[in-house]
């Protein structure tokens, strides 16, 4: 028997879990809130045409059971379909028999049921708080308090405030055991600051590179073997919507630039205002050369 497998892609991470389906119908919750807008407004059409199709086929199949449709016409009894499925009442045609009054009497039962149903969705994913958060594209290692340390910008595409707002970077590195196997562990790299009262602004997450750190003498040949990622979580609380909120991202190794700095993107106003510019928080700049096999990150 085949099993059931579904691909994982987010964030950079990639993988297959074997034994698990993307469209697993008894757990249709999740179903609605994972799949794309697309998917979702997709599957909506595609329930609504199949239903009516049904009932259309079933009015079609006993002629007479429509009053004023004309006989062996499918759009008529399509048509017919859509206006009960919708309780939105019927012109011209109507049930005449027996046979068409019970087919629209379970027509606008479905009919009320998936009606609950989409809107339901529809509530669901509107409902769902969305962090907005922006990262920096790339991550870059330059200098940092006298020595060096790896940075990423992060900031929130919202007007309002993020309030206690803590950051975490980890590296998730690649161990290879003596018997040809292989297993993965993250580890947390120290930041500078791991929390912050509020985010209003832009915040810069720094990881000192020293010597207890994953990243300190990094050589090409560890790289290739640890296959390295950074992973950046932050979480905290949507003053404007009033809710817990989460994001992460992912950085590979050619996602780090050696030896950059990131460009200010903060400027004083004439009127004691503070100004950011969320168009260049990707920007970066040369701040002269550093030792890329020392950090073990390839520039970019």
């Amino acid at each position: 028997m085949r099993r059931r497998s579904a691909r994982i892609d987010q964030q950079g991470l990639s993988a297959v879990k074997l034994g698990a389906s993307r469209f697993a119908l008894d757990d249709p919750y999740y179903l609605v809130l994972s799949m794309s807008w697309q998917a979702f407004v997709g599957s909506v059409l595609a329930l609504y045409l199949a239903a009516n199709l049904i009932f259309a086929a079933l009015y079609w199949a006993a002629p007479g059971s429509v009053a004023h449709a004309r006989p062996h016409s499918f759009s008529d009894a399509f048509f017919f379909s859509i206006e009960t499925l919708a309780t939105v009442g019927y012109g011209e045609m109507s049930p005449d028999t027996a046979f068409g009054h019970s087919v629209a009497a379970a027509e606008i039962f479905v009919g009320m049921f998936l009606t609950a149903l989409v809107t339901g969705g529809f509530f669901a994913r509107f409902a769902r708080p969305q962090p907005r958060l922006i990262f920096s594209d790339v991550a870059v290692v330059g200098p940092y308090d006298g020595g060096r340390a790896l940075m990423v910008r992060v900031a929130s595409r919202r007007l309002h405030a993020i309030s206690e707002v803590h950051g975490r970077i980890s590296y998730l590195k690649t161990f290879h055991l003596p018997d040809g196997g292989s297993f993965r562990r993250f580890f947390d790299l120290r930041l500078v600051r791991s929390e912050n009262p509020v985010l209003s602004l832009s915040w810069t997450l720094i990881h000192p590179i020293e010597p207890d750190s994953p990243l300190f003498e990094m050589t090409d040949a560890r790289l290739l073997a640890e296959a390295p990622r950074l992973l950046v979580s932050i979480n905290g609380f949507d003053e404007a919507i009033s809710s817990p909120i989460n994001d992460r991202r992912s950085y590979a190794p050619e996602d780090v630039r050696i030896g950059h700095a990131f460009v200010h993107i903060l400027e004083d106003l004439p009127d004691g205002a503070i100004s950011v510019d969320l168009t260049r928080i990707h920007d970066t700049r040369p701040v002269g050369p550093l030792d890329a096999q020392a950090v073990g990150f390839t520039d970019s």
